[in-house]
């Protein structure tokens, strides 16, 4: 007679193994049930603006028909930044051209100052802060200062809006040969730049 013999450890096996799972599932089901998250508010990203303006009401800085040798002519305009973006670059100023029917130019020194007071077509008030070209011609400024990277001046705006004087002082030289007579300057431009830095 051939007798089995039953394994007591097998059915204990099982059982260990059915409880690790089911532990495994509750606990991954509680897992899944924990969560959280948070966010920021909506956020706003613009470009700023860099901005300049003048109180020339579009008006001629000069209109001088019969200047003669040792006259002077001057005028002033303000100018101001009014950009969003605060502490921009300094203010450049430098030619944006003219037409010379001869060499007249030549003869035109040329005086500019930053400051504060005055108004267009009024230097009453006018103070100077600095002088920033002095000495040359109306030739010699159209040479040297072509563009925002060799302009002249060292206003450097720290506040929006902020404003300064240019005073400009034309004097025709006292050398000016008689072969001038009747020759001019024309289509005459002045630029203010400013750039964010």
């Amino acid at each position: 007679m051939v007798t089995f013999r039953r394994d007591s450890a097998a059915p204990l096996l099982v059982i260990s193994v059915s409880m690790i799972l089911v532990s495994f599932l509750v606990l991954s089901v509680s897992k899944a049930a924990f969560t959280d998250a948070t966010s920021n508010s909506a956020s706003v990203i613009a470009a700023g603006t860099v901005d300049l303006v003048d109180d020339d009401t579009g008006s001629v800085l000069f209109n001088v028909p019969t200047m003669i040798p040792d006259q002077t002519v001057v005028n002033c305009i303000v100018v101001t930044y009014q950009g969003s973006v605060a502490n921009p670059g300094a203010v450049r100023l430098y030619s944006g051209g003219f037409t010379d029917s001869g060499d007249f130019a030549n003869y035109l020194n040329l005086t500019i100052e930053e400051g504060t007071g005055g108004s267009f077509g009024d230097c009453t008030g006018f103070v100077s802060q600095n002088t920033i070209e002095s000495g040359g011609t109306l030739t010699d400024f159209g040479a040297a200062h072509t563009n925002y990277a060799n302009g002249a001046g060292v206003w450097d705006p720290a506040a929006t809006p902020q404003s300064k004087t240019y005073r400009t002082t034309f004097q025709l030289d006292t050398a000016t040969p008689n072969a001038e007579q009747g020759e001019s300057v024309t289509a005459l431009v002045f630029t203010w730049e400013v750039q964010s830095g």
